[in-house]
């Protein structure tokens, strides 16, 4: 091989070189870049981590829904939330209220231990107020519950108020509760037949979860 030919094949290598480097590393950039969604999961719960009204709006939808969803069906993730999504002023008072509704309420918790289920949905919320590291929401929240031991699937809805603090990188509940007042309630539409039967539920909704809000 000639002088000058070896010196373009040692170019071309370098040039080949430099372009897979340059290609890996505008991967490895793109792949470490800071995510903008406004929730990071940590232990199977969504935590809100962006001090922004939509921040504030997307930590409320998945605060809510999952305490709503959870508080009798699964008092191990409800506690989870608590200790995670809450703030510790809140905490002891929060986990004390959780108990006295499932003591009350005997018939939903003897239905989620035979294989009952329920979905909270958010239809609706307003951010109320908002400055950084405060803010407060209302929430329209609606609720399925259905299983063998209720005579029908059912419905519910109610207004809640949620109060959020700024704390450690994340949001965090200060207070939540629905309201006195009777929230708004769709007209519910009796189906003779199947379709309104807990069978139905189990068959057509079967594998799968409510969603995490503000995600991506």
């Amino acid at each position: 091989m000639s002088e000058e030919r070896a010196r373009l094949t040692v170019a071309a290598v370098i040039a080949l070189l430099a372009l897979v480097v340059g290609v890996v590393l505008g991967r490895t950039t793109k792949h470490q870049a800071p995510s903008t969604a406004a929730v990071r999961v940590v232990d199977g719960i969504p935590l809100g981590v962006q001090d922004t009204p939509a921040g504030a709006l997307a930590a409320a939808d998945n605060y809510v829904a999952i305490a709503s969803q959870t508080v009798e069906q699964n008092p191990g993730v409800f506690a989870r939330l608590v200790a995670q999504a809450y703030a510790p002023s809140a905490r002891a008072a929060t986990l004390a209220q959780a108990d006295a509704v499932r003591a009350a309420d005997t018939t939903d918790v003897a239905n989620y231990a035979h294989g009952g289920r329920a979905v909270a949905v958010i239809a609706a919320r307003r951010l109320d107020t908002y400055s950084p590291g405060r803010a407060t929401v209302t929430t329209w929240l609606g609720g399925v519950v259905w299983g063998p031991g209720l005579p029908a699937p059912s419905q519910s809805w109610n207004l809640v108020d949620t109060t959020l603090a700024w704390q450690a990188g994340q949001w965090v509940v200060v207070s939540s509760a629905a309201e006195s007042t009777p929230a708004p309630v769709p007209s519910v539409v009796i189906v003779n037949g199947p379709n309104n039967q807990t069978a139905a539920f189990d068959q057509r909704l079967a594998g799968m979860t409510a969603p995490f809000y503000g995600t991506g």
